[in-house]
């Protein structure tokens, strides 16, 4: 196992978080820098996307993690707040899935255009 990635919900840890479905990863240094983590996220958002459409997903990072804040940027999260804790700057972001054409208009377009 290289790490793993969490998504839960209201796990009690961050009061910023009460309520909302949370992402969460943790990777052994020797993996970092080879897109797992991205991957292994984007697939996660990607599945809660299609499971609770328009739920929003948060996430919470040091904000001297560049590398966790880097993914935070490239999986598309934004930046709500920054508070302290745990004896550091916090970042906090939150992620809402892209609304799909047959979501907004109610139609479908064929494969063919």
């Amino acid at each position: 196992m290289i790490g793993q990635i969490m998504l839960t919900k209201d796990t009690g840890h961050l009061r910023h978080a009460a309520g909302r479905a949370e992402l969460g990863y943790l990777f052994l240094p020797e993996s970092w820098g080879r897109g797992y983590a991205a991957e292994a996220c984007a697939a996660a958002l990607d599945w809660f996307a299609g499971a609770l459409p328009g739920e929003p997903v948060v996430l919470a990072t040091q904000t001297a993690n560049a590398r966790s804040m880097r993914l935070a940027a490239k999986l598309g999260f934004i930046e709500a707040e920054r508070f302290e804790a745990y004896g550091a700057e916090q970042w906090f972001g939150v992620w809402s899935s892209p609304v799909r054409a047959t979501e907004s208009t109610g139609r479908g377009r064929s494969p063919r255009g």
